[in-house]
């Protein structure tokens, strides 16, 4: 008896699993070129685009990096396929991703769009000190990383003496 409610809850538990025929995400911007107009001059120059965080395990660290963002606004300025291309490490993929998540897109002004873009965006993690090396021209002669629409966040390490 045990056994056949097993086969049973089994035999449930399968025929309630079924494959969908619906595109992914990815398939309906799979072939959409990436724009390659950076945000600063063009169509997304009104947005208040706030750095990453600095991951706080790199700050310890003294570490440094960058990652790159690939996204689709659509015209109603919803994201999709936010998707890291490169990164030197996961925090900093993780933090570049979750301020485009922060981005405030509904801000703009309605029309801006009239068929989805594909976005790229590239995060440069860089702590500063006194010689100036978070220079933008510094950072795009150094990057590990591609794209060039870039935002730099800038740390500052701080020692804490106990």
């Amino acid at each position: 008896m045990k056994q056949l409610s097993l086969l049973l809850c089994a035999v449930i538990t399968l025929s309630a699993c079924q494959t969908t025929t619906q595109p992914s995400p990815d398939a309906r911007f799979a072939n959409l070129p990436v724009t390659k107009q950076p945000h600063a001059s063009g169509l997304f120059r009104d947005l208040a685009r706030l750095g990453p965080r600095y991951p706080v395990e790199e700050a310890r660290a003294g570490g440094e990096g960058c990652a790159t963002i690939e996204y689709v606004v659509t015209p109603d300025y919803q994201l999709h396929d936010v998707v890291t291309l490169d990164a030197s490490n996961r925090f900093f993929a993780r933090e570049a991703k979750a301020a485009i998540l922060k981005w405030q897109w509904q801000q703009l002004p309605a029309g801006l769009l009239t068929e989805p873009v594909k976005l790229q965006t590239r995060f440069e993690f860089c702590l500063e000190t006194v010689e100036g090396r978070c220079d933008p021209e510094q950072l795009n002669a150094r990057t590990q990383c591609r794209g060039d629409d870039m935002l730099p966040a800038v740390g500052y390490r701080v020692l804490v003496r106990s």
